[in-house]
This record gives C-alpha cells, sequence and structure tokens, in this order.
C-alpha cells in the first residue's frame, strides 16, 4: 500500500491539504500518515507557527481529537508526533513510511516567494527524496482536470511520464507538456524527436505537446497557466533551480499570485509518485 505523509502545524491551509491528501488517497490505495513536529526552545520559520506545544502528549492528543472529528473516508489514517526540526523530521517520516507523496500546505511566510511555496515544503521538494504536492494559501483545490508539465525536453521526461500518467488516470484529467523556450536558452537536442519518443513508449496515452516562446520562461509558464486554467502545475527538480527561475521577476511573482493552484515537485531521483485506482477487492475496504 502506498503512503501519503501529510506534516500539519493546524494551521488553516495546513488543514485543508489534510482533506485534498485524504480525498486522494479515498481514489487510490494509499493510506496517510498526518504528522506534526514541534520544537520545545525554537520556532522553524515558515511552517511551526505561534508558541511551541508544551508537550508531545499534549500534541499527540490534539492531533488526535482532530482526525476524530474529521470524516476520513474509510482511509486508513495513522497520527504521529515528532519533537524537533520540522524538515529533519519530515525526512525521517518519508523514509520510515516509504512515503508516495508529501502533500503539504504553505503559506504565512512574509515574502512572496516562500508564501507561494513555503520555506520548509521548499526545503523538502529540494531533498528530492519523494515527490511534493504543495498547496498554496488560497489556492483551488477542487479535482484536478487540467495537469501541466512544465516539460523540459533536454533530460527525456520519460520517468516523469509515466508519474503523471499515473495521476492522469486516476483524476480522469488532461496531461500537457507545456515547453517554453526562450531567447537565452540554447538548443541542444531535437524536440520533436524527444515528443515522438514519448509517444513511442506510451502509444495508448493521450498526451498534449504545446511549445511556447518567451523571452522569459517563467514568464511564459504562468500566462499558458492562467490562460488555459490548469489544475495543477508539475515540475521536475533537476538542478535545484526551479525556485531561483519561477520568482526572480515581478512580473512572475504578480502571475503565479494570480494563479493560487497546486504545485507538484517531481524528484529527478528518489521514490517515484506511484498513485493508483485500487482493484475491485479493495474498494470495500474498512
Amino acid at each position: 500500500m502506498n503512503t501519503l505523509l501529510v506534516p500539519v502545524d493546524f494551521s488553516e491551509n495546513s488543514l485543508r491539504a489534510l482533506h485534498y491528501a485524504i480525498d486522494l488517497a479515498a481514489q487510490s490505495d494509499t493510506e496517510v500518515v498526518v504528522m506534526h513536529s514541534f520544537e520545545k526552545k525554537s520556532i522553524v520559520p515558515g511552517f511551526n507557527s505561534g508558541k511551541p506545544l508544551e508537550s508531545k502528549t499534549v500534541a499527540q492528543q490534539k492531533l488526535d481529537s482532530l482526525l476524530a472529528n474529521m470524516d476520513t473516508r474509510q482511509v486508513p489514517v495513522q497520527a504521529i508526533v515528532r519533537e524537533g526540526g520540522a524538515v529533519g523530521e519530515i525526512n525521517k517520516a518519508i523514509e520510515e513510511f516509504a512515503v508516495t507523496l508529501v502533500v503539504m500546505g504553505t503559506g504565512g511566510a512574509k515574502n512572496f516567494k516562500e508564501k507561494v511555496f513555503g520555506t520548509t515544503t521548499e526545503a523538502i521538494a529540494k531533498l528530492g527524496l519523494c515527490p511534493v504536492l504543495a498547496i498554496p494559501e488560497g489556492a483551488t483545490i477542487g479535482h484536478i482536470q487540467n495537469i501541466v508539465y512544465a516539460a523540459d525536453f533536454e533530460n527525456g521526461d520519460q520517468v516523469t511520464a509515466m508519474q503523471l500518467l499515473q495521476l492522469k488516470e486516476l483524476m480522469n484529467a488532461t496531461l500537457t507538456f507545456l515547453h517554453v523556450k526562450s531567447e537565452s536558452q540554447p538548443d541542444y537536442i531535437d524536440d520533436e524527436y524527444i515528443k515522438q519518443s514519448l509517444v513511442k513508449q506510451f502509444p495508448e496515452a493521450e498526451l498534449n505537446f504545446v511549445e511556447l516562446q518567451n523571452k522569459d520562461v517563467a514568464e511564459g509558464i504562468t500566462k499558458y497557466i492562467q490562460e488555459n486554467q490548469a489544475s495543477l502545475l508539475a515540475f521536475t527538480i533537476l538542478h535545484r533551480e526551479f525556485w531561483d527561475k519561477l520568482f526572480h521577476s515581478s512580473v512572475t511573482s504578480r502571475l503565479l499570485h494570480n494563479l493560487k493552484l497546486p504545485m507538484l515537485a517531481l524528484p529527478e531521483n528518489g521514490n517515484l509518485l506511484n498513485l493508483r485506482k485500487p482493484s475491485n477487492s479493495e474498494t470495500g475496504r474498512v
């Protein structure tokens, strides 16, 4: 069985992420591990907000009470509390539970970049242990209908395509490979060759390819998403430079602020996203 990890700090947006994760798990053969981490003597910026809880026992009681009053839709849910820094404890949990996907709500930070993706979420995603689904504050988290993948055809994208096709099937959504070329970006590989390779490898899949020119790659991505009503932006962390490119300009920042949609960071290595619909024998679980 696959496992979703949902770190919560009891903020409104982290609880929205928890509801979203449970909905996602209910559609697949997946369990959910809900984790709260805290530090007695310090607070982790961008994640643990407010006063730290007095004891692990109090935190566990609060988490158990939260889940007891929530409709978990018959999804197996486990609640754990860890004392320590958020990033370190989340990483330990990813390895301990062989986590398939981390779902995190973001928000509460002071600057725009942190509000959209979150400092702790960014740190977890950059480590590349497993995919991370970030739910920005104010994001629309309804049914995923249109997945847009910011493609880098120079790296093939075969593994990423396999992961996204599983998500596409699970959500009954469309999948678009979006490649934005900038004037300053060298083009070493024939994009058409990569497209044909993907089509050949996944002959039964409906793959959409869109290629655009824009002086700024991040601006091109955000404009396309805004104009085509995407419900999820996916990207691969290749050289850990995505955020610097995506957030460097005020134009891009304004566009992203208006988008408010979930973002899925897929690692180049590490655990793969592997969500599937349950078989008939699994749908009657209790």
